[in-house]
């Protein structure tokens, strides 16, 4: 089939055609080789990853054997492999994810922020900080629409983390070097080119910090009745603590999401950096010859201390933080800083010792990430979670009409109902930390909650 525009994007994998897939891939080879076609012999959309491994999408491969014909010339085996994304739920969620933008952003991050980015790095110092992501394949994200097809990095031999062992040292040197990487070289590239004049989808929404608020509150009010309250004994001081420093807390996490344009430091961040969202190649000996970023749906403009506190609290076990936490700081603050620098961006009044002051100010975000993410992502109860299901005709209409009345409303109702919907959604995840049946996720959310009492984190 010659390149063309699809007719129809499917809205789920059900809906994937050979047709639809035929002219995707037209275009995809066209890129490197004009007016190729394509003919797909067969295909396969199968699961992307586990159940419970992703909440705000559905991920999906897609396999296709066929025939690949360059213009004028001869046909030859063809063998794809994508990943495609999909949203998840039904029409109320789909317009909702639209609405608050993440799944525009990770669209435009990867069509055109990265390379774009990528472009500047090469320009300015040779290649030497490329960040890396899958490549962009296709997508469609307006009118309702969102779909997203990425390169299949597994196909080309990455392997994600281990999320309940952790990393080990040497893998979280490798994924804070290439987090400061990404931080620098959108920095320097602000430094001559204002990034949110040129892509002002990336400028938080004030929303989006509200509602981050709510999930804090649910957060802490769970871990309270749920876990410390049946075991004050074995955590003297923290129910106490935290009880009377609850709304101190929650709105301190606001305030630091909220950027005020006072920051030392302001640059692309990516937003949910922990195990599961970055992958790792090696080769026959066992060591990384290449690292990825993924999933990129919560991308903004922010502090990146935030990015760092986010991988080292969800990412790590508690021994490594407590003997190595110096040295990945430091690693952090040399490759930025050398990195901006050779890139045109010095930053000589930004010392280490006023990097660590504003590790230490921000230190909250790490533990409230670090007790979500793992929480939930270690949670059995991830892979039971249901979800609604796309319709036609009326009710389809129905239910985007109604997500957009619910984001037309006051705020301060929308925030209600995003508090008891969450608190609703999330009490298994609460109930399954209090039987104690989960080791894993009983542990870090134990050593999370110790170390910041023990660190003072939580006296606001």
């Amino acid at each position: 089939m010659e390149s063309s525009k699809p007719s129809k994007n499917p809205r789920t994998a059900s809906e994937v055609t050979k047709e639809w897939l035929e002219v995707v891939l037209c275009q995809y080879e066209s890129k490197t080789s004009p007016r190729s076609t394509v003919k797909v012999n067969s295909f396969e959309v199968n699961p992307g990853c586990g159940k419970g491994e992703n909440f705000s999408s559905d991920v999906m491969r897609i396999v296709a054997e066929g025939l690949v014909t360059p213009a004028g010339g001869t046909p030859s085996r063809a063998h794809y492999s994508f990943i495609a994304k999909f949203l998840t739920g039904s029409e109320f969620e789909h317009t909702m994810a639209m609405e608050f933008g993440a799944p525009q952003k990770e669209s435009l991050t990867l069509s055109e922020v990265l390379p774009t980015l990528n472009t500047f790095q090469e320009e300015r110092g040779g290649d030497k900080y490329r960040i890396n992501a899958p490549e962009y394949v296709y997508g469609v994200c307006k009118d309702g629409e969102y779909l997203l097809m990425m390169q299949d990095l597994m196909e080309a031999g990455f392997k994600v983390g281990d999320k309940r062992r952790g990393l080990s040292l040497s893998q979280l040197k490798i994924a804070v070097q290439n987090l400061a990487h990404l931080h620098a070289v959108s920095y320097a590239f602000n430094h001559t080119h204002d990034f949110l004049t040129k892509y002002p989808d990336f400028i938080t929404n004030p929303l989006m910090t509200d509602i981050m608020g709510i999930f804090v509150r649910v957060l802490l009010e769970g871990i309270m009745d749920n876990f410390l309250k049946n075991r004050e004994e074995e955590f003297p001081g923290v129910l106490k603590t935290l009880a009377s420093n609850k709304d101190k807390v929650i709105s301190k996490v606001t305030n630091i999401l909220t950027v005020s344009g006072k920051e030392a430091i302001l640059c692309l961040c990516h937003g949910d950096y922990w195990t599961n969202n970055f992958m790792f190649k090696y080769d026959k000996e066992g060591d990384v010859e290449d690292f990825a970023m993924i999933d990129w749906g919560n991308v903004g403009w922010r502090n990146p201390v935030i990015d760092l506190l986010y991988v080292i609290h969800t990412s790590t076990q508690q021994d490594l933080r407590r003997d190595h936490l110096r040295e990945v700081q430091k690693l952090y603050y040399d490759t930025f800083t050398s990195t901006a620098a050779n890139l045109g961006a010095a930053l000589p009044h930004w010392r280490f010792e006023d990097f660590l002051m504003e590790y230490q100010k921000s230190a909250l975000m790490g533990v409230v990430f670090g007790l979500l993410v793992n929480l939930l992502t270690l949670s059995a109860s991830a892979k039971k979670l249901s979800q609604g299901t796309l319709s036609t005709g009326f009710i389809s209409w129905l239910r985007v009409k109604f997500a957009k009345v619910m984001m037309s409303i006051p705020n301060s109702w929308l925030l209600k109902m995003a508090y008891m919907t969450t608190k609703k959604a999330w009490k298994p995840y609460f109930e399954e930390l209090a039987s104690m049946n989960n080791p894993e996720m009983t542990t870090r959310v134990t050593n999370l909650i110790t170390e910041a009492y023990q660190d003072g984190v939580l006296n606001i």
